[in-house]
């Protein structure tokens, strides 16, 4: 009869060859990396207070009707998100060059007339736009999550409301501009802005009973006289649905060379990558000699002038410095190859 001894041994040596056969000691694959930025809007009240510690508003916004514009609510799924609405004159810019125009919106159901204003003498259509955008010192870099020649990776949901407007352009027209999400490097030329465009940027732009969405990367030189700005769209969807919660993934490294890139996944699968170029070289914001991203990642919607209000809800914004692919949150593969 075995001695209790040797029994030990050998149950011990048979749990050592079930965890590793083959291998001479058993290793465990190291947990993917923890986001480094969260904003869930969780436990938020439904004021601005809480928010302002790690976000910062539309400048132009008339801070009266912040707490309006916004806010926390809760989902009619039962948990709190973030809205975000624009009215007609929120944060706008170029009124006095529109009101010499002879209509008096660039926007409109019949689509957009962005293209004909830019054409003409004024040169830029008006805007408006209400957005958070996550807070950093310019001065220093402490708190820029998105950095020239580092990989980030993020994600987001976002939903549109039911008050968007059911546009069908007239032949000739394209859908009204309506960025949902941006991260941009300003230029200026002699001490003059040069009203650089994002160097990434996603739209979700009103087609009638659905919505136009896709992702644009520009590189270039926007202060040239004309402007040289370059711009790729990928994952151009035009059926997206209203009032469905929608994800978006993004993992971007963004260069002013060729080595860089953007990967983008909508709804959980894999839509488009971006290789090459981003931001202005030559004009660009720097620090200390060194290209900068000014304008961290904003959230809320920036559109050209119109009549109608629009609003979206926003959850589960993440950003990681480490490849978070197998984390639940991150929720998405490896890009391809």
């Amino acid at each position: 009869m075995l001695s209790m001894t040797v029994m030990y041994r050998l149950a011990a040596c048979t749990l050592f060859v079930a965890l590793a056969p083959g291998q001479p000691w058993a290793q465990r694959a190291p947990a993917p990396p923890e986001p480094v930025f969260v904003e869930t809007f969780v436990n938020e009240p439904a004021t601005l207070s809480a928010l302002l510690g790690r976000w910062s508003i539309s400048g132009a916004l008339d801070r009266s009707v912040w707490d309006l514009r916004i806010r926390t609510v809760v989902d009619p799924l039962g948990k709190t998100v973030g809205r975000i609405t624009v009215q007609e004159g929120d944060a706008r810019d170029g009124v006095a060059e529109a009101a010499r125009l002879a209509q008096p919106y660039v926007c409109d159901s019949t689509g957009s007339r962005a293209a004909e204003i830019e054409a003409g003498p004024i040169g830029f259509p008006p805007t408006e736009r209400a957005e958070i955008q996550i807070r950093s010192e310019r001065a220093t870099g402490i708190g820029e999550l998105v950095k020239f020649g580092a990989p980030v990776w993020y994600r987001f949901s976002f939903k549109i409301g039911g008050d968007w407007p059911r546009d069908v352009p007239a032949a000739g027209r394209t859908p009204c501009r309506t960025v949902i999400h941006q991260v941009k490097q300003d230029s200026s030329r002699d001490g003059q802005s040069c009203r650089a465009c994002p160097f990434l940027k996603i739209e979700a732009r009103p087609l009638g009973e659905r919505v136009l969405f896709y992702a644009q990367l520009s590189s270039g030189a926007p202060c040239a006289v004309p402007p040289k700005v370059q711009r790729v769209k990928i994952c151009v969807v035009d059926d997206l649905v209203r009032e469905v919660w929608t994800p978006v993934n993004v993992r971007l490294l963004p260069t002013q060379d060729s080595s860089g890139r953007a990967d983008l996944w909508l709804n959980g699968r894999h839509c488009g990558t971006y290789r090459g170029p981003m931001g202005d070289r030559e004009h660009g914001e720097r620090r200390n000699g060194l290209p900068i991203v000014n304008a961290q990642p904003r959230f809320g919607i920036y559109r050209d002038w119109r009549a109608e209000t629009q609003t979206i809800y926003f959850d589960r914004i993440m950003f990681w410095n480490a490849d978070p692919t197998g984390h639940a949150d991150w929720g998405v593969g490896a890009p391809p190859s």
